[in-house]
């Protein structure tokens, strides 16, 4: 467990964009960010891209980031989606990753716990995710943080490789 008080779990914020893209390359680079929806590498554009979308977060587009407060580097992230009209208005789809030097010090957990804390406060009901069946650790988390299995697709990511894996989805009501 990584101490505590070395770590800050924050919304994101306009100017996180850069130290971002170099967090999600690097997980790229030394391919651990496999089984993550996304799999190419940010560029400069990205980076005035992704400061829009921390600088326009509103109830129903959250990330969080985890810092290392002795580094200023960010070790891990979380974010949600959720729709603000009609029939699933009422959910949030999230996504989760950490630093692969960071991994297993509970950074995930309080990433997620701070996601699903503010999504219930913000109104939602309910919370999904995807994970690859083969993603051991983060269908290890969506367990701890009280999300259940409701189903599981079949060829439901492709990696790089060009390999098809099953993922569960997971579902999770917030009460």
């Amino acid at each position: 467990m990584l101490n505590k008080m070395r770590i800050l779990i924050r919304k994101a914020k306009k100017g996180d964009g850069k130290a971002f893209c170099e967090y999600w390359n690097e997980g790229l680079k030394r391919k651990f960010f496999v089984y993550n929806g996304g799999n190419q590498l940010r560029k400069k554009k990205d980076i005035a891209k992704a400061d829009k979308r921390y600088a326009s977060q509103d109830k129903h587009n959250m990330a969080f980031l985890a810092l290392d407060k002795e580094t200023g580097k960010i070790i891990g992230a979380c974010s949600y989606f959720g729709k603000g009209t009609g029939r699933t208005r009422h959910r949030v789809e999230l996504g989760w990753s950490v630093h692969p030097d960071y991994v297993g010090k509970g950074i995930a957990t309080s990433l997620l716990g701070e996601a699903l804390k503010v999504a219930k406060k913000k109104g939602f009901r309910r919370a999904e995710a995807e994970a690859a069946v083969e993603n051991v650790a983060s269908v290890k988390l969506a367990k701890k943080c009280g999300f259940k299995i409701e189903g599981k697709r079949k060829a439901g990511l492709l990696l790089d490789n060009g390999k098809y894996v099953d993922t569960y989805l997971f579902g999770k009501l917030l009460k």
